[in-house]
């Protein structure tokens, strides 16, 4: 099984990156990036995603799972919420919202028009209005 060092090394030449953009597409410090790359510490989880994210691979296949470079559906869907659940918190929305937003993502096509339909509901019973 391959180290996780060998498929970040590999991750970087298939997409043609150097270190320093892996440092600044990641947030990740430079001595942390190096450190992975040299196989002297592994990185926690959530940097895991980070740099499979950037790189553009299934975190699995980082990891050194035999298993599809390609980032999923799920993965990406993934990378989408968490992109958006982060802006709505540098924007200051409640958390009544981001909480919306963490129940809604688990629904299906289905379960969201239903939920859509029940928040409507409650906007014409004065009790549940300004």
């Amino acid at each position: 099984m391959k180290t996780i060092a060998d498929r970040i090394k590999e991750g970087l030449a298939m997409k043609e990156m150097k270190q320093s953009d892996l440092v600044e597409l990641t947030g990740i410090g430079k001595s942390s990036i190096s450190s992975y790359i040299s196989g002297q510490y592994e990185p926690k989880q959530r940097n895991i995603y980070k740099i499979a994210k950037a790189l553009g691979v299934n975190e699995a296949w980082l990891m050194g799972y035999d298993t599809s470079k390609e980032r999923s559906t799920d993965q990406m869907q993934k990378d989408l919420d968490m992109e958006y659940m982060n802006s709505l918190s540098e924007l200051n929305y409640s958390k009544e919202l981001v909480k919306i937003h963490e129940f809604f993502s688990l629904l299906n096509e289905e379960g969201r028009k239903e939920s859509i339909k029940r928040i409507e509901e409650l906007t014409y019973l004065k009790k549940y209005t300004k």
